[in-house]
């Protein structure tokens, strides 16, 4: 896929909920096209950076966003706390409740060859590489829209 094809493609992904923005920057989109490029793409391309740098800041991001809507429900003790944000969190949950929701992140996702079925064309993305991207996605969010804003996709996303 061409960078303008990508750049379409992510906008459209970016109007639809949970996340309903329109009229993103350029600067803005190629910090969510980045969220959006897997190391493996990044790796076969010149000067393209991967989600690797936004998925780490996404992460605490996440878990910040998830702990406080644990802190502030009845659920208890620490132990029980702790137990339910790692349910929320773990990748395989997270890849899941993306794929209930309809965020389909194949449609926009750009992977190296060896993501892609040799038959079909499409993109075969793992649980961790989904929710790894989704972590990204978030990152970026919070760097352009701040913490309420991502807070609201967060919570549409993952807890509600």
């Amino acid at each position: 896929m061409d960078a303008e094809a990508h750049r379409k493609k992510v906008r459209e992904f970016l109007a639809r909920p949970p996340f309903s923005k329109r009229n993103i920057s350029k600067k803005d989109l190629t910090l969510f096209c980045t969220a959006l490029t897997h190391d493996s793409y990044s790796n076969e391309s010149e000067n393209l950076e991967s989600y690797e740098r936004l998925e780490f800041l996404g992460d605490a991001v996440v878990e910040l966003i998830v702990c406080d809507h644990i802190f502030h429900s009845p659920l208890g003790s620490e132990g029980n706390m702790t137990t339910q944000k790692q349910e929320i969190v773990a990748n395989r949950k997270m890849s899941s409740k993306l794929i209930e929701k309809g965020l389909s992140l194949n449609d926009v996702m750009l992977v190296g060859h060896g993501h892609i079925d040799k038959i079909t064309k499409s993109i075969i993305l793992e649980e961790n590489m989904r929710a790894d991207s989704f972590e990204a996605l978030i990152g970026a969010f919070y760097l352009i829209y701040g913490l309420e804003e991502t807070r609201r996709v967060v919570t549409d996303t993952l807890i509600s």
